[in-house]
């Protein structure tokens, strides 16, 4: 059965696809975004004020999650690096892959690998790409859409091993703002100031919908999705 991973989303950030998923038409769905005016497409120009930190980004930041692909998981950001002339958080691992988080005025823009499946006898690496993952200023009703490309190579361990030559893909990350100023309760507790996002993955002619959970001055809550989903079970904030 052939299977394709594509991360964060967190968000999840690992979302798998298998043949049993209705194909759609990614030509028409992409056109019904593109007619959207309140689309933007990766363009830092449409930048705006902030309302507020739903995803806070210190050395030091942990978030423990009930997740049901990885169970019992804590992601920490363990430094900082200059990437593109943006100071971006490395977490020691989030979801599964290398992944950095940024933000700059109202957009927060993560930074990951993507994963390709292990093939014995062969080295596996993947190019970056970077998602607008929220937009914490948008109103309900607006998206925004990111599309992608990254490349996928496989590397023969030894001379036993033929050549594969490299993978090139793409994908559609369109988000939607579906609620603000919600409050949420997430394993007994109870958070304000919660934003509800979603998440249409377009790729390799599959849509796949994520919902997230931001909550102000905590991060992502929660996140819901057909192939995954998690709960914060703890957190801790420097």
């Amino acid at each position: 059965m052939k299977k394709l991973s594509f991360l964060f989303c967190l968000f999840v950030l690992l979302t798998a696809f298998t043949c049993e998923n209705e194909p759609l038409d990614n030509e028409l769905i992409n056109q019904e975004f593109q007619n959207n005016d309140d689309i933007n497409n990766n363009d830092d120009d449409e930048i705006g004020a902030s309302t507020g930190d739903y995803w806070p980004r210190a050395i030091g930041n942990m978030w423990n999650f009930d997740d049901t692909f990885y169970g019992d998981v804590t992601y920490d950001m363990v430094s900082t690096e200059q990437i593109d002339g943006k100071t971006y958080f490395k977490f020691d691992e989030l979801f599964g892959q290398e992944s950095w988080l940024s933000k700059t005025g109202d957009t927060y823009y993560v930074r990951t690998a993507v994963g390709g499946f292990p093939v014995a006898g062969y080295e596996v690496s993947t190019t970056y790409i970077t998602i607008r993952m929220l937009v914490d200023s948008a109103e309900v009703g607006d998206e925004w859409v990111d599309n992608v490309s990254y490349t996928i190579t496989y590397s023969p361990i030894d001379g036993s091993t033929q050549e594969i030559p490299d993978l090139d893909y793409s994908a559609t990350y369109a988000f939607e703002m579906i609620g603000r100023d919600l409050t949420r309760t997430v394993e007994g507790t109870e958070y304000q100031n919660v934003l509800h996002v979603r998440l249409t993955l377009l790729a390799s002619g599959t849509a796949t919908l994520y919902d997230y959970y931001y909550a102000q001055d905590v991060g992502l809550i929660e996140f819901e999705g057909e192939q995954s989903s998690g709960t914060l079970l703890n957190y801790s904030l420097n």
